[in-house]
């Protein structure tokens, strides 16, 4: 299902299946030099994850896919780099994008609870002058991978933080998204989904399922 994509999309969709399947909310994000298309660095989500590994940020809302691929840099900024990441990124991570210098962001699928973020870094000089390039969400043939990049952390925050604003938002924006999710969570199914090993063969087992 991914294996047409670019790599940087690949290594995305891979991190965050690697996220979901470990607890936390299903996000990767990847930092791409333009210049020659390599991989800088790649990182998931690890919110909800105890465990301590060095140079890794995890067990808080601060360990979030893109700050943990900026983490992982071997540079003191990524001036010029791109980011793919699988969702729009949050308040922290697109200010972190602008201390260092990104120049472009892609994101698989949008984030309907930091809708209109641009409008704020506009007002400043500073984050005006850095806030970087943006293309995204997925569209047309690939409207149901964004579908489901936006089905890994919704499932996430329906799952444990349910009533909350978040959930309210994405509820309002996806409800077709949110009776898939509430019906696999009330079947146990979405437990079944964390023993697959690869983002492909999930994708495929959710394709038919994902709204287009």
């Amino acid at each position: 299902m991914i294996a047409g994509l670019e790599q940087p999309w690949r290594v995305a969709f891979e991190e965050a299946w690697a996220s979901w399947v470990a607890g936390n909310f299903g996000i990767g994000a990847a930092v791409v030099d333009p210049a020659d298309g390599s991989i800088v660095s790649s990182g998931r989500n690890r919110v909800a994850q105890t465990e301590r590994e060095p140079g890794l940020l995890s067990g808080n809302m601060t360990a979030h896919a893109e700050m943990n691929a900026f983490a992982a840099l071997d540079r003191f900024n990524a001036e010029g780099l791109h980011v793919y990441t699988t969702l729009e990124p949050c308040i922290m991570c697109i200010s972190t994008s602008m201390l260092l210098k990104v120049a472009h962001v892609h994101f698989a699928a949008g984030d309907e609870f930091y809708e209109g973020l641009d409008d704020l870094w506009g007002g400043h000089a500073l984050t005006r002058e850095r806030l970087p390039a943006a293309t995204g969400p997925f569209t047309g043939e690939h409207a149901r991978l964004a579908a489901f990049a936006r089905f890994l952390p919704m499932s996430f925050t329906l799952r444990h933080f349910p009533g909350r604003t978040a959930d309210q938002r994405a509820r309002t924006e996806h409800p077709e998204l949110a009776a898939l999710i509430d019906e696999l969570l009330a079947d146990g199914s979405i437990d079944d989904l964390r023993t697959i090993d690869t983002v492909d063969t999930a994708l495929a087992t959710l394709w038919p399922r994902l709204p287009r």
